[in-house]
Formats: C-alpha cells, structure tokens, sequence
C-alpha cells in the first residue's frame, strides 16, 4: 500500500527593492501559499525579506525536511545571473551589493539552496539540478518575466501557475508544461518559462491527489520542486 508524501513548502515574495520595486510579488507569494494549503501542504511563507531573514528562512526550512518529503520552493522577486551561479536577492540588496565582492554575501545562491533542500547579469543562468528535483524559471535563462502590472494581482509566471497547481489528479510533468504553455501563449511568445528535471521516479507524482488511484508514492529521496 502506497502513503501520500508529506508535502512542505518555503514561499518568499520580494518586491520593496529601493532601486527596482516589483508590483505583484508578495501577491504572488501570498496567493500561492493559500493554493498549497489548501492542497495539504505545510507552507512556510516569506514576504519582503532582508538578506538576514531569506537566510535564516532557508536554513530552518532546511532543517526541517526529512526523507521521503515533496519539498517545494518558490520564488518571486529579482534574481541575476553572476559568474555562471544564479543568485536570488532580499530586498536590502540594493543597498548592500555595491561591487563584486558583496554579491555572494548580501545575496542568495540558488544553487546552495538547491542543495540544503536535497539534503535534509539580468535574469537566470541555466542550472544544473540535483538529483531528483525539479526547476522551473518564469522566463528562459538570460531573459525577464513580466512581473504584471496594471489591473493584475499577480504576475503572468503565476497567475497561471495558480490555476494549475491546485487542479485534481494532474500528474507534476503536466502542471508545469502547462504553465510553460499558457504564460508562452499569453505573452504572444516573448516569456517563455525553462524547466529542468532530473526526477528519475517511475511512479507518478501528483501534488493534488483526491482518490485511492492517484496517490502519491513514496520516492526513494526528497523531491525538490522550485520555481
């Protein structure tokens, strides 16, 4: 008899940057945290972090996961690409990052953060993913997401991420490609979100199983899901 995994999530919403605010970012953060609740998972939320709280965020959720977790990760707010490592910003960064030197230690590296959820430029550089993870971007590396505006709550990225995360017996490969598919459609093709994978898992999994035929198996270590 298969059990369902127990399914934890770190969510943080950036968007009070002095030099570049965002609009919708801890929108983003916000709406989609009430979307994982209501899909059972544990959700840890942060929204306007400075460089000290993204940290301790990351490092305590880290902590906290154990074998056999679905772990998702989810980011809204400025990222760049430094030296072939991608690099996620607190909202202190502009004031902080003055040159070179001060990136890796007022900023977050996406890789490192990667790998403490396995074990317990301008936009993205491509990344390679630890074993049984998978990565979506908003956009493809080297280009910008659309972060709404206007009348919109959230950005494009998601907006419909939210409308797909939470639909029924959805295996995982087929709410991400859709995501990929209706921002891509939306945008006329100038956002076009990347994913990588390196889940090597025969059974299926499914974020929102509701019967006995699409339970979530147990995997034989932690799956990552960050985007």
């Amino acid at each position: 008899m298969s059990k369902l995994h127990r399914k934890v999530a770190l969510v943080i919403g950036n968007q009070s940057y002095s030099k570049r605010p965002l609009t919708n970012s801890v929108n983003d953060a916000n709406d989609l945290a009430d979307a994982l609740r209501t899909i059972g998972f544990e959700v840890t939320l942060g929204a306007d972090c400075t460089h000290k709280k993204m940290a301790n965020l990351i490092d305590n959720f880290a902590d906290k996961i154990e074998d056999q977790d679905l772990v998702m990760f989810y980011f809204a707010g400025h990222g760049f690409q430094y030296k072939e490592q991608n690099y996620l910003l607190p909202v202190d960064a502009d004031e902080k990052i003055t040159r070179e030197a001060n990136i890796k230690f007022n900023s977050v590296n996406a890789q490192e953060t990667l790998e403490s959820a396995k074990s317990s430029g301008s936009g993205l550089h491509t990344m390679i993913t630890p074993g049984g993870t998978l990565v979506q971007f908003a956009c493809a590396p080297g280009r910008l997401a659309a972060d709404g505006g206007g009348q919109d709550r959230n950005g494009l990225y998601t907006k419909h991420l939210l409308k797909q995360i939470v639909v029924p017996n959805q295996h995982i490969d087929l709410i991400f490609s859709s995501v990929g598919a209706e921002v891509y459609k939306e945008s006329k093709g100038k956002q076009m979100p990347y994913r990588v994978s390196s889940i090597m898992i025969a059974e299926n999994i499914y974020l929102n199983p509701i019967d006995a035929n699409s339970k979530s198996t147990p995997a034989p270590k932690t799956v990552n899901i960050v985007t």
